[in-house]
């Protein structure tokens, strides 16, 4: 009877063990889009709220290689939630005006399995973003806004390991509103599902800081098991 209590609790940690293996955290090191240590990308953002400067608007960048989206790394749904002006340069309709957004929620991915720097043994490292900024500064001619520029920076925590080890900074160029052209991101509405429309950007020069990423805990062993069971 014993041995039989102790197979079926083996079995349960074997099983929920076999859903927490991960081959290894992502590896240490900086990494920019910049230097070709991987692909830099495209950007849209929902308009959830209304207009350019809303809250609840929803932003979507994925990396771009040049045919396919996605590949190198993901940002998926972060939404706005404070729009704060920064600084109103702007005279006579000339000039620019910075605002700081703050998003929250979100989830990223960073591939693993295509040859990327931090790649060390899983397919994809996924995770929650714990901290989501952007400056956005808007450029003005006339009254009218021509330009607008981001400055991003965000951190995150990777499933399965135990610290926010996943640190990044990005810049952003507006391109034009409306419905995203092809081969941009899907428009994302506040529920994450694919529709709205909002404005589209290109994502550069990005920079990755992978530091300090442990496992969160190990499946047990037969050893371990076994030992709480000596007599």
């Amino acid at each position: 009877m014993r041995n039989a209590i102790l197979i079926s609790i083996l079995s349960a940690v074997l099983v929920a063990g076999a859903a927490s293996v991960y081959a290894g955290p992502p590896l240490n090191g900086v990494y920019k889009s910049s230097d070709g240590d991987f692909d830099e990308g495209r950007e849209t953002s929902t308009w959830a709220g209304g207009n350019f400067l809303s809250t609840a608007n929803v932003l979507h960048a994925l990396a771009w290689n040049g045919s396919v989206l996605g590949g190198d790394w993901r940002i998926t749904c972060p939404y706005v939630v404070t729009v704060t002006l920064v600084a109103d340069l702007v005279f006579g309709g000339n000039g620019s005006r910075i605002y700081q957004i703050e998003y929250a929620g979100g989830t990223f991915s960073l591939g693993g399995s295509g040859g990327q720097p931090w790649a060390n043994g899983d397919a994809a490292y996924t995770g929650n973003l714990t901290g989501f900024t952007e400056l956005r500064t808007l450029l003005f001619t006339g009254g009218n806004m021509v330009g607008s520029d981001s400055d991003f920076s965000f951190d995150g925590q990777v499933n399965g390991y135990s610290q926010s080890c996943v640190n990044g900074i990005a810049n952003g160029a507006w391109l034009g509103n409306g419905a995203a052209p092809a081969n941009y991101p899907t428009n994302l509405t506040s529920n994450c599902v694919a529709g709205g429309t909002g404005h589209w950007a290109d994502t550069r020069d990005l920079t990755l800081t992978i530091a300090g990423c442990s496992v969160a805990a190990q499946p047990a062993t037969w050893g371990t098991v076994k030992s709480l069971y000596r007599e």
